[in-house]
């Protein structure tokens, strides 16, 4: 008898959820590429080009802090009320960015946003976990990991249409009508799931985030000389983690693994991602569209991963494995000191698929080890996992890039149309740093695969689904 098929998650009864879920993740994901797109001509018009990075890195940190917080409002009070707390927060942050008069006014709109988009992307993991039968688990997943794809090939285009020919306030205010319609699936899905009593009676878990956020925020600075300062926020979230009684990471040796591997896929994956724009054109001398088409394929790379791992015949552990050591091996080969550009994009491609092919399994195993009525916290620990090692990479390798130019390089690098090829063994030293990293997630899979994780492999676990 043939298992479940990613048609099941169009049928009855998950059809509104999955609607309502993947709806969440496409407008978050379009909403951060169409605007991103659109800061540059933002800064020119309102002033403020210096601001720029402190727009993106706001909603970062701000995302970051919030997401193990939506994981415990889900296990309290429903996903239906984080959906509600998404969707304001949304609305008050494109508002905010549709009317701003300044670069700071924008980056305060992100910071709202980056607050809505930890409640936006904790809700279709915490309707997976609760709502979706476990066989077809592993293809919500990757369905969910599938909507970056689409957004990917969306939203930057979306972004620079609308910034042409409306101009570059109404990234802001297209969002406007997505958000109405996203809302409105989610009340016509909670309407067949109505919120059961919460099973979590613990306090949330606030001092934990906030130290994950003040840990993060100078990891993120453009000045790499501020990255000691997360030492001591890194040290207070140690001692809050093990003295809370609603952790952010579930103290268990299967979810402490898992999150290990989240958080090396993470900082090498993003980590090399940093400085491969400014390899490819600085360095190679290649067009932008280069850089374009590089970026589009790793994130299709992993698309293509996801939606195809949930067919994979293996325990998610060895999934997990394959993945993190793809990702890996991939960034190596990044640094080697041949193969030129083609290697290059190749590579980072197929690392993506790496990716891909670890994200639904990095669920499914913190699942099959959370506690009773913490499924929402379960799900959230991975994406902040995850962007932690996001934060960590980016510090590592732009720490590893300025040790290897001297001031004369860079100086010449920042020229318009230069050509500088000191570059590129200065961006493969970066990779190194990273691949560095990515060993951290490789050892946390081989104690992962001695440990408790479900023995039995996909196909065993995707019986059949009833109607």
């Amino acid at each position: 008898m043939s298992g479940p098929s990613y048609a099941d998650l169009v049928r009855p009864p998950v059809r509104a959820l999955m609607i309502s879920a993947l709806g969440a993740t496409f407008l978050g994901a379009v909403d951060t590429l169409m605007v991103v797109t659109a800061l540059p001509t933002a800064a020119q018009d309102i002033g403020g080009v210096d601001q720029i990075a402190l727009a993106v890195g706001a909603g970062i940190v701000t995302a970051i802090m919030t997401l193990p917080i939506a994981g415990g409002v889900i296990d309290r009070y429903g996903v239906g009320r984080s959906f509600a707390i998404a969707c304001i927060l949304y609305t008050v942050a494109n508002v905010l960015g549709g009317l701003a008069g300044s670069m700071e006014v924008v980056a305060l709109s992100r910071l709202i946003l980056g607050l809505g988009a930890g409640f936006m992307f904790a809700v279709p993991l915490g309707l997976f976990a609760l709502f979706v039968p476990e066989p077809l688990r592993p293809r919500a997943f990757g369905a969910n990991a599938a909507m970056w794809g689409v957004a990917a090939l969306i939203g930057p285009a979306l972004g620079t249409v609308l910034t042409g020919t409306l101009g570059w306030r109404w990234v802001f205010w297209v969002n406007l009508p997505m958000i109405a319609i996203v809302a409105w699936a989610a009340v016509l899905a909670m309407r067949g799931h109505p919120a059961t009593p919460p099973r979590e009676q613990r306090p949330l878990n606030l001092l934990g985030p906030l130290c994950l956020g003040l840990m993060t925020a100078p990891l993120l600075a453009s000045n790499h000389r501020l990255a000691p300062l997360a030492i001591l926020p890194a040290l207070g979230f140690v001692w809050v983690e093990r003295r809370s009684p609603a952790p952010v990471f579930t103290h268990r040796p299967v979810s402490i693994a898992t999150n290990l591997a989240a958080f090396a896929g993470g900082a090498t994956f993003i980590g090399c991602e940093i400085f491969l724009p400014t390899q490819l054109q600085v360095g190679f001398g290649e067009p932008v569209g280069v850089v374009g088409v590089s970026l589009v394929l790793a994130t299709l790379g992993w698309t293509l991963g996801s939606m195809s791992s949930a067919k994979l015949d293996m325990r998610f552990a060895d999934q997990i494995l394959i993945g993190t050591s793809v990702v890996l091996v991939c960034v190596l080969v990044m640094a080697l000191p041949f193969g030129g550009v083609p290697l290059v994009v190749a590579a980072y491609a197929l690392s993506g698929v790496g990716m891909g092919i670890a994200s639904p399994a990095l669920f499914t195993a913190v699942l099959s080890d959370h506690e009773p009525g913490r499924e929402g916290q379960a799900t959230s620990s991975v994406p902040v996992a995850r962007q932690v090692g996001a934060a960590v990479g980016t510090a590592a390798a732009g720490v590893a890039f300025a040790l290897s130019l001297s001031d004369a390089m860079v100086h010449a690098a920042e020229k318009d149309g230069a050509h500088v090829a000191a570059i590129i063994p200065a961006v493969r030293h970066s990779y190194l740093a990273v691949a560095a990293l990515g060993v951290i997630g490789v050892v946390a899979c081989r104690w992962l695969r001695t440990d408790n994780v479900p023995a039995e492999p996909l196909a065993e676990q995707a019986a059949p689904v009833s109607h």
